[in-house]
């Protein structure tokens, strides 16, 4: 199987030591890169699956790093997550208009960090959340193998549920009795491989299904919200702007802009 590779562009060497703690154990191949042209020139190269670039670089920043790879068709479609010691609304609008689909905030720890490229991945999102690469991946701990299969199943299951456009969600508890184990057992998978709650990995689903469909379509954001699992659009709003920092009609808007701005002839 091909092990997928994330590509780290950062001028920190500390950040990147961290980092490459994270990954460490895990089978994914990692890339290093310290500045925005060698990250450009190695995401061109080799077989990239996912991003982690850095906001503050000398000489190329990491917004103009990721509106370089977007206009070229040879890794436009690479999903970059940003990394940055700055949180504020006008970044995070920054990274978004530029084309990066996620925003992680320094400092940051493994479990997040994990869990953000997991949900970022094409192949963990669609293809009915079957058992990619990626996804076999992150459920791998040490363990017994029999104790790894079960679990990895349980998982499985729960994720291709939770996959389904005409869910409706009834909580933990329900879905644990569908998959014939408890609450706490469920709760522990979830919390063990992913660093969260299996509600908290729903909604988190459920919001990068929407923040796609908002950069991608011209789907009406009420419609969104309801595809989503959200009666109220004003719940959904709350929810994106906790999960991203900028609310559906802001983060709209930023990829617009983006998108005009790569149209030639469009000022």
């Amino acid at each position: 199987m091909t092990l997928p590779t994330v590509l780290i562009i950062d001028d920190q060497i500390q950040s990147v030591t961290v980092l490459l703690q994270y990954f460490r154990g895990q089978a994914i191949n990692v890339m290093v890169a310290l500045d925005g042209m060698d990250g450009i020139t190695k995401a061109r190269q080799g077989q990239v699956d996912i991003i982690l670039l850095d906001v503050s670089m000398p000489g190329m920043s990491g917004y103009e790093t990721c509106r370089a790879l977007k206009s070229d068709p040879a890794t436009r479609r690479i999903p970059v997550i940003f990394l940055s010691g700055n949180s504020s609304i006008d970044h995070k609008l920054e990274g978004f208009s530029c084309g990066g689909v996620d925003y992680i905030s320094k400092p940051f720890n493994s479990e997040e960090v994990l869990a953000r490229i997991f949900v970022h991945f094409k192949y963990g999102i669609t293809n009915d959340l079957k058992l990619n690469k990626f996804y076999a991946i992150v459920l791998s701990r040490e363990s017994t193998l029999n104790e790894v299969s079960k679990n990895n199943k349980i998982l499985a299951m729960a994720i291709e549920i939770m996959a389904s456009k005409n869910l409706q969600w009834e909580g933990t508890i329900k879905l644990a009795h569908q998959l014939g184990v408890n609450e706490k057992k469920l709760t522990d998978l979830f919390k063990n491989q992913f660093g969260m709650t299996v509600s908290e990995y729903y909604i988190t689903q459920r919001l990068e299904i929407a923040r796609e469909q908002l950069a991608t379509t011209k789907t009406q954001i009420q419609v969104i919200s309801t595809d989503a699992g959200y009666q109220n659009a004003s719940d959904f709003s709350r929810a994106f702007r906790a999960r991203y920092g900028l609310g559906p009609r802001e983060y709209r808007q930023a990829c617009d802009k983006e998108n005009k701005n790569r149209m030639p002839g469009v000022q």
